[in-house]
């Protein structure tokens, strides 16, 4: 007759370990075998961080040089009174602001996200330029009506004078 074989409680806790250990033995080896071939994601780390150090250096000095372009437009701009600008005035406001519009787009490969508000600085120049226009055109428009008014007025005056004659003389052959 078999007997049923019963192990204690101490020899349950060995064995127990015994599989818990064998177990992370077999995951260890499996990694290594099945991982050997992987290339780590962390070994480039350096690198990739080296690389957007020099991207951001880029930038920044391609940036020096677009500061005065800028500052040359916005002060075109700025320089703009109430009066219509000239042809080749507006020409070269047109031309800068273009100019700060595409100035990261010529195929440079910084991939820096600041690049991305030079065509937004080159929109608000656009509209403070169309703006000062606006009021350019509105202030001449201002000054015509004005100049009509005082014409018309002078016109005016004068009918009534001429009329006041007309009336007098009338009046004066009537009597």
């Amino acid at each position: 007759m078999q007997g049923q074989i019963t192990l204690s409680k101490k020899e349950r806790h060995y064995q127990f370990l015994y599989l818990i250990l064998m177990l992370f033995a077999a995951l260890i080896f499996l990694g290594i075998l099945f991982l050997k071939g992987f290339e780590s994601p962390f070994s480039d780390e350096d690198m990739v961080s080296v690389q957007n150090l020099d991207e951001k250096a880029k930038f920044d000095q391609k940036q020096k040089f677009s500061f005065k372009t800028m500052d040359s437009t916005f002060a075109m701009i700025n320089r703009l009174t109430d009066e219509a600008p000239q042809p080749f005035e507006e020409a070269n406001i047109m031309y800068g602001i273009n100019d700060v519009a595409g100035y990261f787009e010529n195929g440079n490969n910084i991939s820096d996200i600041r690049k991305e508000a030079y065509p937004q600085i080159a929109k608000f120049y656009k509209m403070y330029f169309n703006d000062k226009k606006v009021i350019s055109s509105k202030t001449e428009n201002i000054k015509n009506f004005t100049k009509q008014f005082e014409e018309c007025s002078i016109g005016f005056k004068e009918k009534k004078s001429q009329l006041f004659q007309r009336e007098t003389a009338l009046k004066a052959r009537s009597q």
